[in-house]
């Protein structure tokens, strides 16, 4: 539901800010829009000036720099000193800056928009700031969306210490005791600052997640819960979340770093929502990536990435590439893997090497093989495999007798099908 703007007004947490925001309003409807926007970064202003006094008095040592700072420029001004006002016109010129860094009150988007907002303001109030002979003409529209953005980023937001709730989040996330279940890392979050946050907050949580694991310089830096903690975030605050994950995973992509890039991919394939909502450009880096890479887990990324319509074809590309390793560490493989596995069965050259493939591979997925699996592996059994003699190979075969689904009448044709007579059980005993 969208709401209006004489509800969102209502919302407003400080009064001097109300009334600019009000005179904003007027000016829109009455066609000013110049002076819309005008109004609206004033009020933005007021309102952050007033925040500022809140946190300082909550004990921030930031914001009680900022505001000694102001309150010696504002008596400077007072005693007519001329040099007060560029420190004034200085600390106004950086406040969205200092909200953004100090305070961690904006996250990318708002910070984005608030800037539009700053530099659209500049070229409605500052003729030099127009390379035209006509004035600077803003469209409806653009008025509507300044003051909207002021209304929903800034006004009707409460003073809060952003930069101290996502030290807590990290302080928590990070900790050797923070669930690695989803369920109860849903639980641990609740119980936080995030339970109960409002988007700001959320949005810049997940923002410091996604973005800190890449970044050497954050505490999140590779860090094992992290990708747990987003899972979590989204259940506690889907609607949010979500788009925020889908817009981190294309920014992380686009930017060509190999382990942004790699927690885009993970991103994107733990939350099949985000996934399946990014651009083109971002598939297509995504889709190069998988085919590319090699890396002990790609065997878990080419299963996830099969449930991505448009990931699924070079999912499949790349499933050709996996290696035994990275087939042994998926649980429950799809058909098309235990396809896989049973190839790189039938490439053993050796005993020893088709010993391990056997461990590792063909004898954990013998329930599962399909016949054209199995005959695919009876047939490179005497068609350049090394598998006839070794341990391995016996196991497997009793393997698809105990508990391969193929009745035995139809698992001994295809034995006689690929010469392998003696490894019939009949044959076997009379060995023995």
């Amino acid at each position: 539901m969208i709401l209006s703007f004489e509800e969102l007004i209502v919302q407003c947490v400080n009064d001097q800010a109300k009334v600019h925001i009000r005179e904003a309003v007027s000016s829109y409807e009455a066609g000013a829009y110049r002076a819309a926007i005008v109004s609206a970064y004033v009020a933005v202003c007021f309102d952050l000036i007033a925040k500022l006094g809140s946190l300082a008095s909550g004990g921030d040592q930031d914001a009680v720099a900022l505001v000694d700072k102001l309150e010696k420029l504002q008596e400077q001004q007072r005693q007519g000193n001329p040099q007060a006002i560029k420190g004034l016109l200085e600390i106004e010129r950086n406040l969205l800056e200092d909200f953004r860094d100090k305070f961690d009150f904006f996250g990318h988007q708002e910070f984005e928009e608030l800037s539009r907002l700053r530099a659209d303001r500049n070229r409605c109030a500052h003729p030099t700031f127009s390379h035209d002979a006509l004035p600077y003409s803003p469209a409806a529209e653009l008025a509507r969306l300044h003051i909207r953005s002021a209304l929903t980023y800034v006004l009707s937001q409460p003073a809060r210490q952003g930069k101290a709730a996502l030290a807590g989040l990290r302080a928590v996330i990070m900790s050797p005791y923070f669930p690695s279940v989803l369920n109860d890392a849903v639980v641990r979050l609740r119980g936080t600052e995030i339970g109960s946050a409002r988007e700001p907050l959320v949005r810049a949580f997940v923002d410091d997640l996604v973005f800190g694991w890449p970044d050497p310089n954050s505490p999140y830096h590779a860090h094992d819960n992290v990708l747990v903690a987003i899972e979590a975030a989204v259940e506690l605050n889907r609607p949010v979340v979500v788009p925020r994950l889908k817009t981190a995973i294309e920014k992380l992509a686009k930017s060509g770093v190999p382990d942004a890039v790699r927690f885009s991919a993970a991103v994107a394939l733990c939350v099949l929502e985000a996934g399946e909502q990014v651009d083109e450009a971002t598939k297509v880096v995504l889709r190069t990536w998988l085919k590319h890479e090699t890396f002990e887990d790609k065997g878990l990324a080419v299963k996830s990435a099969l449930r991505l319509d448009w990931w699924h074809a070079s999912a499949l590309d790349a499933m050709a590439t996996l290696n035994a390793n990275q087939l042994a560490g998926v649980v429950d493989p799809p058909p098309e893997m235990i396809t896989r596995a049973a190839q790189v069965y039938a490439t053993a050259t050796n005993w020893d090497q088709a010993n391990t493939l056997a461990a590792s591979i063909a004898n954990p997925l013998a329930d599962r093989l399909s016949p054209d699996d199995i005959a695919l592996v009876l047939n490179a059994s005497h068609n350049g495999a090394d598998l006839r003699g070794s341990h391995g190979f016996r196991e497997f075969i009793n393997l698809l007798y105990d508990k391969n689904p193929i009745d035995n009448v139809a698992l001994e044709a295809l034995f006689d099908e690929h010469h392998l007579e003696a490894y019939k059980r009949a044959a076997q005993v009379l060995e023995d």
